[in-house]
């Protein structure tokens, strides 16, 4: 990372703020890979777990949580499970593994950057999230994304091949949490998570 972020060994240079260098919940000196993927913090551990139970693709591999899949997220393909391609002989569509694929880098980037945001209010500004704070944060950002893709498709671009994408991308999320009402891509009230209790 090329010592670009305020981490680690760079807080050691500077008087009063020394603490910051290691983690107060793991005890190691703080390093990129440890706050995104190794750190036992409670945002790190809800939020990846949230990203991970979202997933909605059992014919799909979650491809974890490790730094080089975060950085380079947006290169990443969605692929079948190994043992899903002797399970199950049918092809998976290319539209099915387009919106996949996109759906895993929104999720992956998307947790990532909280986990990073939250990090630095938690070293920097001394606060600590609660469990129901974390979440919704979450649940925030996903859906801004969702309605930054509804709105796209259908008051922007409106383009046949744009909107199904954002279908294919979200579809599978959105039913696992019930019905969904037709051209609900026009509909405001739907969100992710807006069916589960807290």
């Amino acid at each position: 990372m090329h010592e670009v972020f305020k981490i680690g060994e760079y807080w050691n240079c500077i008087p009063d703020v020394t603490k910051r260098s290691i983690c107060s919940t793991c005890g190691m000196t703080e390093s990129m890979s440890h706050i995104l993927s190794h750190c036992r913090s409670d945002p790190n551990k809800i939020i990846w777990d949230l990203a991970k139970t979202t997933w909605p693709h059992d014919d799909l591999l979650w491809p974890g949580n490790n730094l080089g899949t975060i950085l380079g997220c947006g290169c990443i393909m969605a692929q079948k499970a190994a043992n899903q391609n002797q399970i199950n002989n049918q092809n998976t569509s290319n539209a099915h593994l387009r919106g996949a694929t996109c759906l895993l880098h929104i999720l992956i980037s998307e947790s990532a950057f909280l986990i990073w945001v939250l990090r630095c209010e938690r070293v920097i500004h001394e606060k600590n999230h609660s469990h129901q704070e974390i979440k919704s944060k979450w649940l925030r950002i996903i859906n801004e994304r969702l309605t930054e893709d509804k709105i796209n498709a259908t008051q922007i671009k409106r383009n046949k091949g744009f909107t199904k994408l954002v279908v294919d991308t979200w579809e599978k999320v959105l039913e696992k949490e019930g019905a969904l009402p037709n051209a609900w891509t026009n509909r405001h009230e739907v969100l992710v998570g807006s069916r589960v209790r807290p």
